[in-house]
């Protein structure tokens, strides 16, 4: 026990109030022997020798607890028994500071923090009407949180804004952080076409120069390199011309990483000579269909959602251009609304009950916002352009990609579709058709052919390459997607992190003809019914 003085009353000190004053919870064997001797000072027991008996003996009497001042001038009882001084005068109109000051050290010289915490109290205290100061002690402030460097780090948590994966070194941008300064020294040159007098390789030339390096200096890379296969056949196509198998260009100005495994299959439909002029794609839909025939005896209401879903060619191509948004746009909501559309057309097919409430799921469908959807559009930009430029670009079948949007079927204007491409395939007999992509968030971090393995996996493996199984709901979209469209075929892409594959299925007239006519039944006989009556409404 201490006090500051001997007028003021008796301050009475605990081992919070003295830093290192508490064994919290060590062993005495474990401190250091100052350690030990300031311990023992804080108990009023100056004494050498024999420290850690003497703490063992204070803690079994329990006299470990009776703390006193170690220190010669009292600063820890004076400290506890004058607490800082404030005070602080502010007018009740403008709540503007008249004066404020502060007892402690820092205050003296205005780089106090308690004046500051005083008025933020006294605010909250204000507008929180409190009777007692004690109605604040749950606040944050008062009952603060762990801190930052207390805590464990958590940025490999998911839930973050920033979204770093690896990518290719190719592909990434680099920008100045100065954008709007003036480039100087680019020098003089054509930009418009490579002026260079004969930009092609000389083989024989680079094997002369190499094999003159060679008697220079055996070691050198380029050297090394002058082999007896350097030939024509020794090169590989990358992104800027061809290079030597083996060099740095080779793989680092490669199509596709080294980690990136693609297989392509585009046998299904044969291949024709390269068109060299610039194609455009036709208008929808791709072949000549028989116009729609309403069917006999529907009621007045039917009749009017029959009449307003039917098209012509222009309408067909007007929708189409109006809804390239998709999911973005409201015209491509509006359209499906009382048409089915190919992505349900397995399901449409196969339901045997309760007709009346699917038919007003497919009318008005809950927006589905989980994580495999938001990884499917986020990846199949990607995927349609790693399809385009990296795959069919470097296997020397160079194909454009187009963005499409709701098909309507001119033949059954009832039914629709929304592929993720039109695709111009310059080498191939029919050149257009239609490109679906998908991106299994399930099967991110394989490729293509290991996800294969899974036997609940939409394809199967045949002959090293990726087959989209023909009794999957995927191949009815696809069939479908192509029946609405005229197209004569639909290059199916999986992408993954570690892989592509592209398989082209051909248009199949005998599984759409069956299709067609079940979808027709079953927009008959159970969907209209229930749309015809919420048409009427609007």
């Amino acid at each position: 026990m201490a006090s500051s003085s001997a007028c003021d009353p008796p301050v009475i000190l605990s081992e919070d109030d003295i830093p290192g004053a508490s064994l919290a919870g060590r062993n005495p064997a474990s401190l250091k022997n100052a350690e030990l001797i300031f311990w023992l000072r804080c108990r009023g027991n100056s004494l050498k020798g024999q420290l850690i008996k003497r703490v063992d003996g204070y803690l079994k009497t329990g006299r470990d607890k009776m703390v006193v001042d170690p220190d010669p001038n009292g600063i820890y009882s004076k400290r506890k028994a004058r607490l800082s001084n404030l005070s602080s005068d502010a007018t009740p109109s403008t709540s503007q500071v008249i004066q404020a000051n502060c007892s402690c050290k820092a205050g003296k010289v205005g780089f106090c923090n308690h004046v500051l915490a005083l008025m933020f109290k006294t605010c909250k205290f204000s507008l929180f009407d409190c009777k007692n100061t004690d109605d604040l002690c749950e606040d944050d402030d008062e009952q603060p949180n762990v801190a930052c460097t207390s805590q464990l780090q958590k940025w490999h948590k998911k839930g973050r804004s920033d979204k770093i994966t690896a990518e290719p070194i190719m592909e990434i941008a680099v920008s100045k952080t100065k954008l709007d300064e003036i480039k100087s020294g680019e020098g003089v040159k054509c930009l418009l076409y490579d002026a260079r007098c004969n930009p092609k390789n000389d083989v024989e030339a680079e094997m002369k120069f190499k094999n003159a390096l060679k008697d220079l200096n055996p070691g050198m890379g380029l050297s090394i390199m002058a082999g007896d296969d350097s030939s024509i056949n020794s090169f590989v196509d990358v992104k800027f011309g061809s290079s030597q198998v083996g060099s740095f260009c080779s793989y680092q100005l490669a199509h596709t990483e080294a980690n990136f495994a693609a297989t392509v299959d585009i046998s299904a439909v044969p291949r024709g000579d390269d068109v060299t002029t610039e194609l455009t794609y036709p208008r929808f839909p791709l072949n000549s269909g028989s116009d729609f025939v309403s069917p006999n005896r529907q009621s007045e209401s039917e009749e009017a959602l029959i009449s307003s879903l039917v098209v012509d060619e222009v309408m067909i191509n007007n929708i189409e251009e109006a809804t390239r948004g998709q999911s973005l746009s409201e015209r491509w909501k509006e359209e499906l609304k009382y048409r089915l559309t190919a992505s349900k057309f397995d399901l449409i097919t196969k339901k045997q009950r309760n007709h009346d409430k699917f038919a007003a799921d497919l009318m008005h469908p809950k927006e589905i916002n989980s994580r495999c959807v938001q990884h499917g559009l986020k990846y199949e930009p990607i995927a349609l352009q790693e399809y385009k430029k990296k795959i069919m670009f470097a296997r020397k079948t160079p194909v454009k990609v187009l963005k499409t949007g709701f098909v309507v079927c001119m033949e059954m204007p009832f039914l629709g579709g929304s592929p993720d491409g039109r695709v111009i395939d310059y080498g191939c007999q029919n050149h257009f058709g239609l490109a679906e992509a998908k991106c299994p968030e399930t099967k991110y971090h394989v490729t293509p052919l290991e996800a294969c393995q899974d036997p609940s996996f939409f394809c199967e493996t045949i002959s090293g390459h990726c087959k989209l199984k023909r009794n999957h709901a995927y191949y009815t979209q696809v069939q479908g997607q192509m029946g609405v469209s005229g197209a004569s075929l639909c290059d199916f892409i999986i992408y993954t992190k570690k892989g592509i594959s592209v398989e082209r299925i051909a248009f199949d007239a005998t599984y759409w003809s069956s299709l067609k006519q079940k979808l027709h039944n079953y927009y008959f006989t159970h969907f209209i019914k229930t749309a015809a009556g919420e048409f009427a409404k609007c």
